[in-house]
Parts: C-alpha cells; sequence; structure tokens
C-alpha cells in the first residue's frame, strides 16, 4: 500500500489521541515503529492490523472510523499528489479526472496497484464514483471518507451517498457526490 495512507493512519490516531495510544498500537500489533515516508510502499497487512486494533480500543465501529481517518487522508492525496491537480479545477472536475490520476500514479509506483477508480460526471454538479479493489479488504467506508474529505478540501457544498457496496453483496461501491 502507498505510504501516504500509513503515514496519515499514524498522523491520524496520534491526532485523535496521543502518542501513547500510537506507541499501544504498535507494541499490540507486533509492527515496526517506523517514519513512513508517503512516497514508499509498505505491507497492506500494517494497515488491516491497525485498523483493527484500534477499533477494538475505540468506543466507535470500524466502518466509522475507517471513514473518518478517510476524511483526513483525501486532503493528503490531494497534497501529495498535486501535480495531477489542476489547480483550475473543483471538486467535480477532480473527480472526473479520478480515474487518469490513480492510474498516473499507479505506473510511477512500484507498490501493490491502487484500487480501480472511476468516475461518471452525470452533471456539472453530480457525479457517480465507482470504487473496486483486488485487495482482500475492501475499504468501503475509507473510500466513502476520501470522497469527503475531497469536497470538504475543495471547500465544496455537496453531499456524498453510498448507493452500492460489495459488503452487501454489490459488484463494486458506488458513490453519488452531489453538490447544492
Amino acid at each position: 500500500m502507498h505510504g501516504i495512507v500509513h503515514k496519515t493512519v499514524k498522523e491520524y490516531v496520534v491526532a485523535k489521541t496521543d502518542e501513547e495510544t500510537w506507541q499501544s498500537i504498535v507494541d499490540r500489533t507486533g509492527i515496526e515503529s517506523t517514519l513512513y515516508l508517503p512516497v514508499s510502499a509498505y505491507d497492506d497487512n500494517e494497515i488491516e492490523v491497525i485498523l483493527e486494533t484500534l477499533s477494538s480500543m475505540a468506543v466507535q465501529e470500524r466502518p466509522q472510523i475507517e471513514r473518518d481517518l478517510g476524511r483526513t487522508l483525501g486532503p493528503e492525496l490531494l497534497t501529495t499528489f498535486n501535480a495531477h491537480v489542476r489547480n483550475e479545477w473543483g471538486l467535480f472536475d477532480l473527480l472526473e479526472h479520478v480515474e487518469s490520476i490513480a492510474e498516473a500514479v499507479d505506473a510511477t509506483t512500484n507498490a501493490n496497484s491502487l484500487p480501480a477508480v472511476s468516475c461518471t460526471r452525470e452533471s456539472p454538479a453530480r457525479a457517480r464514483v465507482t470504487y473496486r479493489t483486488h485487495r482482500e479488504t475492501v475499504y468501503c467506508a475509507l473510500a466513502h471518507g476520501i470522497l469527503e474529505g475531497f469536497a470538504a478540501d475543495f471547500e465544496a457544498d455537496a453531499t456524498v451517498t453510498k448507493r452500492a457496496c460489495v459488503r452487501d453483496g454489490d459488484e463494486a461501491c458506488v458513490f453519488l457526490v452531489e453538490g447544492a
């Protein structure tokens, strides 16, 4: 998995709790305490065990944690990969180009391939985003939160609604993003 995810997970845990909690998670999971570099690749399993451990320690359910994490990760992704985002774009322009951005990032990294993300722009302020992954763990709530994080970063008055989910037996996770 791309290092920006690992780096953001650590920052998220520390921001929501404290450094002690992060260290407790590291100790419980047996992962190595490391400085995560945004452009490096790390083991997918680390994210899985960190999220499992965090959800066992928290009041919130895992999907709530993933979605909240996604809201933090969305802006971090935009910052990390800003070379692929045009300054004049708004939220719906970004979404319209999310597939080509993901493909460009995927082509330049040795990390595990990124999930397949596509978008159909249905109107100037309405887009349908589809998320599919090859990973064993499906991060639907994380994807939902990332889209909400994009909207917040663009200061867009938009809502993100889940329309389909692989966890419900659907072929892919589908989200409807609608502007006001």
